[in-house]
């Protein structure tokens, strides 16, 4: 049955694999298009002949049509041998042997039946894309193999990964040995061309630009990759007069799509013309699109990064890593030779980051906690390639805790009863909640309202799920209502697989008939922190309190003046609807900067909260930051939640009474505004920004950690999180700040710098040290920009003689040399001072030989002694 596949690369792994199989783990690498994800799980059938092989894929796209191809080899249809489960939908039979699965299909197989009966093998691929998912999945997968099923066995594939790490978990937690087996060679070379560097702001007009000048330059089909949907329509927009030139068919393939156009982008055009295919990340692994001969390769992806101060997501354009890079360049060698075209210098692409950070890093780990609790673990107990940080760990604890999921036991959380229900459900736990609420009943509404809610419940869990970014319309009820014909079964679908958990037929769930009141309280019962009241169009308004007691709409706050609306977590939001409600339930927004913007929300009667949620209207003493005073002031505030619907100033005397209590309100209160600004304006100095630019770089490098005893800790990916985990050393001097002046004076860069681990706070001094030996003995500053390059600058005299390049991070980075005049100006920038000794320095040793004649200007300098004096004190 491999007949079809034994002139890819992959299979020269076919024996060594089988042989290996029996008794170990593997951990197999193989060049992208080498035919792994294909060839190696088809063998595992013939070596492993009893028991089913479960094949685990990041991508929905990637199971279905790996799913459809792997059942044509065998010539037969899927759901046969070979059938795949996603959420939401699957094809498997009786008969079913290899199943690929995705999301979280692994984890609730687990959770369900402890022992995996049935199933002999588990193939973890793609692993190097390091998804949440795969992390829990393998560890536990270790677990189960460890205490129930030593005969299981664990397969790890990828093209690009760091196996070191990997290798060391696996045998430290594995039941049996791990091998790791390689192969080598592409199926067709790949010719690799680089460009300028091309900043954000331009990806789309050079992408556009550079495809439209590979179509007519070569054959063949062209994938581009760009970094979302947004950059996608741009360049779109701009390719249509080649389209209507050449008569090219123009897809898009991104995750939000509708199966039926990803499948379209995916297959040969039925009139045979040449295709061009404007793709996300989406298509960079186990994808092979036919025809595919060029990748235009802009070199920048958009990643979401949960934001744990409110709730909701920032989408970052950020270069890709080098992984990626190598696997989208794969992608033009799948079929034939090809070509591939990097938007960036070959300089910059090796400069750039090895692996992309961990998605685990970047998410609500809410789900991953809870989940680990009903296995009756921790995170930090299982065999996690990466542990999440301890701020993100403290966000979902928080998060679980008050939806009755957790309640605290002595130091630690254990899981409720009604978490374990929680846990049962396949949604975010936040998500579950609303369904178990509105089939037991919501208190504070009647009973006519109950019956709406069980309708529009499952409704809202499907919205949330999936098709957030799919809408031109804001209103939730517009957006359902104008759904197309495709989109609306999808959604029927989706929403009917969670009516059992309310307790009605999914035939009652009729979209056109649904309640907008009920709709927009499960939202507000989902996420309570993601409901907004409407503080008019604050630009010119002043922070609350300057005047006295203020009441309604009108009460604002200078941090969130920009904003029309403020959420119950304390953040602004926007609203581009040209009606505004007093109150809105939001259940999709994007964070930008400090404020978010929001895309799908419903608008909700105040009655309605407040009958629903009736402690949380409440009259608290806190301290806010005044925009006018830039001071902190203490207040008696009326509201919900974070949001003030009135406020009164404090008397001297009470805060006086009340001293210690004040003092910590203050310093929560800085937590707070910090949190609600863009990092770029925190109160930083110059010295400490270069001490956070030294710490983004060993976080995107991944720097080792020598002193570390153990398994090192991650290193931080924002400053907010750093700042979370420097909380408790941070109370005491943030609380004696009153202004904005007083904070400034802070010893930022000392106080997050020992909130470290002492191996971080090691590493991140030998390993990316403030100053470096130049040739004269003297140790140089070194800055460290904001962009990750290094830079030395130095008068050029000062660097006679060096001729290997100076470098950082263990060798992974090249410092840049601004090489200075006698009188400190700027004269060369290089990271190639051999090159430069024997290039351009000619040219401006004639020309500072006539300015600068007091000092040394040799014809030799690559081998000239340096100095820092004039020819007269060299003698």
């Amino acid at each position: 049955m491999l007949q079809p596949l034994l002139h890819l690369p992959a299979a020269q792994l076919i024996e060594p694999v089988n042989t290996a199989i029996g008794e170990n783990n593997l951990i197999i690498g193989a060049p992208p298009g080498a035919g792994k994800s294909t060839v190696l799980p088809l063998s595992l059938l013939s070596a492993i002949p009893q028991g089913k092989v479960l094949l685990m894929q990041p991508r929905r796209v990637v199971v279905r049509n790996l799913a459809n191809y792997l059942a044509g080899i065998l010539n037969e249809n899927v759901g046969d041998t070979v059938g795949y489960r996603i959420k939401g939908e699957s094809k498997v039979g009786k008969n079913t042997r290899l199943e690929l699965i995705t999301e979280g299909i692994l984890a609730r197989m687990i959770q369900s039946d402890p022992e995996l009966t049935g199933v002999s093998a588990i193939v973890f691929d793609e692993f190097h894309e390091r998804s949440i998912h795969s992390d829990f999945g393998l560890a536990l997968a270790l677990d189960v193999q460890g205490g129930l099923r030593e005969d299981l066995r664990l397969v790890v594939m990828s093209a690009t990964l760091d196996v070191e790490p990997l290798t060391a978990l696996m045998g430290n937690h594995g039941a049996v040995p791990v091998i790791n087996l390689n192969a080598e060679g592409r199926t067709f070379p790949v010719n690799m061309h680089y460009s300028k560097d091309v900043l954000a702001h331009d990806v789309v007009s050079a992408t556009a630009e550079m495809t439209t000048r590979v179509f007519s330059q070569h054959q063949g089909d062209v994938l581009v990759f760009l970094p979302g949907s947004g950059a996608i329509r741009g360049v779109a927009q701009r390719l249509s007069a080649l389209v209507d030139k050449y008569d090219v068919a123009l897809h898009s393939l991104f995750g939000a799509m509708g199966k039926d156009a990803q499948q379209a982008a995916i297959n040969p055009d039925p009139q045979g013309r040449r295709k061009i295919i404007l793709a996300t990340n989406i298509a960079e692994t186990s994808l092979t699109i036919e025809g595919v001969k060029v990748v235009v390769d802009s070199m920048w992806e958009n990643q979401a990064q949960y934001n744990p101060s409110s709730g909701f997501t920032q989408l970052m354009q950020q270069r890709i890593s080098r992984a990626s890079a190598i696997q989208r360049a794969g992608r033009a060698g799948r079929v034939s030779e090809g070509d591939c075209y990097r938007l960036c210098s070959q300089s910059s692409f090796e400069r750039m980051a090895q692996h992309n950070a961990p998605q685990v890093l970047r998410e609500d780990v809410s789900s991953l906690l809870l989940d680990a609790l009903q296995w009756g673990a921790t995170p930090s107990s299982l065999a996690m390639l990466t542990q999440p940080s301890t701020a993100q760990v403290k966000v979902a604890s928080h998060n679980l805790t008050a939806i009755d999921a957790l309640r605290a036991l002595d130091d630690s959380q254990i899981i409720t009863p009604y978490g374990r229900t929680l846990s049962n459900i396949p949604c975010h736990p936040n998500l579950a909640n609303l369904l178990v609420r509105c089939e037991q009943g919501v208190q504070g509404v009647a009973p006519a309202m109950q019956r709406k809610l069980k309708c529009a419940a499952p409704i809202v869990v499907a919205l949330a799920e999936n098709l957030g970014g799919q809408f031109t319309q804001t209103y939730v009820i517009d957006a359902l209502l104008n759904l197309d014909g495709q989109t609306r079964k999808q959604l029927h679908q989706q929403a009917s697989k969670y009516a059992k958990y309310v307790g009605v037929n999914q035939n009652d769930l009729d979209i056109n008939g649904i309640d907008e009141d009920a709709l927009a309280l499960c939202i507000a019962i989902a996420f309570p922190q993601r409901v907004a009241f409407y503080r008019g169009l604050a630009s010119d308004k002043v922070s609350e309190g300057l005047n006295g007691k203020q009441k309604g709409q009108g009460a604002t706050q200078g941090k969130f003046k920009q904003s029309g609306y403020k959420l119950a977590s304390g953040k602004g939001g926007e609203l581009e609807q040209h009606s505004s409600p007093q109150w809105l339930a939001v259940l999709h927004g994007q964070q930008t900067g400090n404020t978010v913007k929001f895309r799908l929300a419903q608008p909700i009667d105040e009655a309605l909260l407040r009958a629903v949620f009736p402690d949380e209207f409440t009259n608290k003493k806190q301290v806010r930051f005044n925009v006018v005073k830039k001071a902190m002031e203490a207040r008696v505030i009326t509201g919900f939640h974070a949001i003030d619907l009135a406020s009164e100033p404090v008397s001297g005397q009470e805060k006086q009474q009340g001293n210690s209590f004040w003092k910590k309100q203050t310093a929560h209160a800085w937590f707070e505004y910090l949190e609600n600004i863009p990092v770029s304006e925190w109160p930083l100095t110059s010295g400490d920004w270069q001490w956070w630019n030294r710490l983004k770089l060993a976080a995107s490098f991944n720097l080792p950690q020598p002193q570390a005893f153990d398994k090192p800790d991650p290193w931080p990916q924002s400053l907010p999180a750093l700042m979370h985990s420097a909380k408790e050393a941070l109370i005491e001097p943030l609380s004696r700040c009153e202004s904005l002046t007083k904070l400034q004076k802070l010893p930022w860069k000392n106080t997050l710098n020992n909130a470290l681990s002492w191996p971080q706070q090691d590493a991140l001094a030998s390993l990316l040290p403030t100053h470096i030996a130049i040739p004269t003995g003297r140790d140089a500053t070194l800055e460290y920009r904001d962009n990750g390059d290094v830079v030395l600058a130095v008068r050029m005299q000062e660097m006679y003689s060096q001729t290997a390049p100076l470098t950082v991070a263990g060798g992974q980075i090249n410092i840049v040399y601004e090489l200075l005049s006698p009188a400190g100006r700027p004269l060369q920038t290089t990271q190639d001072l051999a090159g430069f000794w024997t290039g351009s320095y000619l040219a401006i040793q004639k020309e500072m030989k006539g300015r600068y004649p007091k000092h040394f200007w040799p014809d030799e300098p690559a081998t000239a002694k340096p100095t820092a004096r004039t020819k007269k004190a060299m003698g």
